[in-house]
């Protein structure tokens, strides 16, 4: 994600996404949605923590905002195989509206 490259194809075709009231599913939407995540914040993921139990993940995860704000946030995989199944990710601050 912070090299500019596509993450969709970290994901089965038949992903989910959930967060912050969304809920995307495929692969082709997934891209879109980070291809507009990029764009709109050029977001810089930093791993605090990752813990794995057959096939969840949990990263405790800081994300860097081209407006300098930062998130701090838990993603919650579900893995296929060497794919993403689904993500659920959640956040305990938000950027300061303007």
């Amino acid at each position: 994600m912070q090299s500019g490259e596509s993450v969709a194809e970290l994901f089965t075709e038949d992903a989910e996404l959930f967060g912050l009231g969304a809920h995307i599913v495929g692969r082709d939407a997934i891209a879109v949605f980070y291809a507009a995540a990029r764009s709109d914040g050029s977001p810089r993921p930093e791993p605090l923590t990752i813990v794995a139990q057959g096939n969840r993940v949990l990263a405790e995860v800081y994300i860097h905002l081209s407006n300098g704000a930062r998130l701090h946030v838990v993603d919650g995989f579900e893995l296929r195989g060497a794919l993403i199944r689904s993500l659920t990710y959640f956040t305990a601050d938000y950027p300061a509206s303007t």
